[in-house]
């Protein structure tokens, strides 16, 4: 099936590692070109090179998505190299793992300015650059299933990603007109390089956890970063322009049924 993405630029944020960087390199493989945005210094140059090595197109950025000013010249930096700006994947995301009575006001508030608030950034400077074009687009904004359901010591992060499945809501409804689709992809219980020793380990302790864990979901697995950029990349091809304002679990089936699956 041609998704339509070749000779589309996507811009992704938050690529230097994890979900962020294969949703980079899978959009790459369908043939878009892509713009590799990280706070890290060097952490999209790094993906973008790896991209070239495969015959793909692409550039490395480094932006801090809370900065506005920073936002609008990574867009800048976008329609430079590649002459537009056709598809959009909030991507760039901290946490904090504080229970709301302890959390610091300054490590709160950097949560919200990071997965909100960049995300508001990304898509408003990044919308009017697809309107200004006049031939539509695609924003997709990472969530979380903890945006609809809570995890203790992790306040600031669900309150964020609950924000990010209103935003998006919000910004299909306004930038429909203008036929831009704007939908969310909510991970669940995700594979990457900050929780591989959960999800991977073999320590008792890790073992115990990761056991508990799949009971409580149907799939019976924890999901890898290329679960994700599939959806993502769904979501950005011609084969979804009656899709918007959707937030889409791709979690093993944990928000749909939360019974626990006894075995033995």
């Amino acid at each position: 099936m041609d998704l339509g993405l070749s000779g589309k630029t996507a811009l992704v944020t938050g690529t230097a590692r994890g979900i962020g960087r294969s949703i980079a390199e899978t959009l790459a493989r369908e043939g878009a070109r892509v713009v590799a945005c990280d706070i890290v210094d060097g952490g999209g140059a790094a993906v973008a090179a790896g991209i070239k090595q495969e015959g793909g197109e692409a550039i490395g950025v480094v932006a801090d998505v809370t900065s506005m000013d920073a936002v609008e010249r990574m867009v800048a930096q976008t329609v430079e190299a590649f002459g537009s700006l056709d598809v959009i994947v909030n991507n760039a995301a901290i946490a904090s793992r504080k229970m709301i009575l302890d959390v610091p006001l300054e490590e709160w508030d950097r949560v919200l300015r990071t997965n909100l608030y960049g995300y508001f950034h990304v898509a408003r400077v990044g919308a009017k650059q697809m309107i200004d074009q006049g031939r539509g687009g695609r924003i997709i904004n990472i969530s979380s299933l903890h945006g609809h359901v809570a995890k203790a010591s992790m306040g600031s992060y669900c309150v964020a990603k609950a924000g990010v499945d209103m935003l998006t809501k919000q910004l299909a409804v306004e930038l429909a007109p203008h036929n831009v689709t704007v939908n969310a992809v909510a991970p669940g219980t995700i594979s990457t390089d900050v929780n591989i020793p959960l999800y991977k380990g073999t320590a008792p302790h890790e073992v115990r956890q990761r056991d508990a864990l799949l009971k409580r979901m149907p799939a019976a697995r924890i999901g890898e970063p290329s679960d994700i950029a599939s959806m993502v990349t769904f979501l950005a091809s011609s084969a979804t322009s009656y899709v918007t304002g959707a937030v889409v679990y791709v979690d093993g089936g944990y928000t749909a049924d939360g019974t626990v699956r006894v075995q033995g």
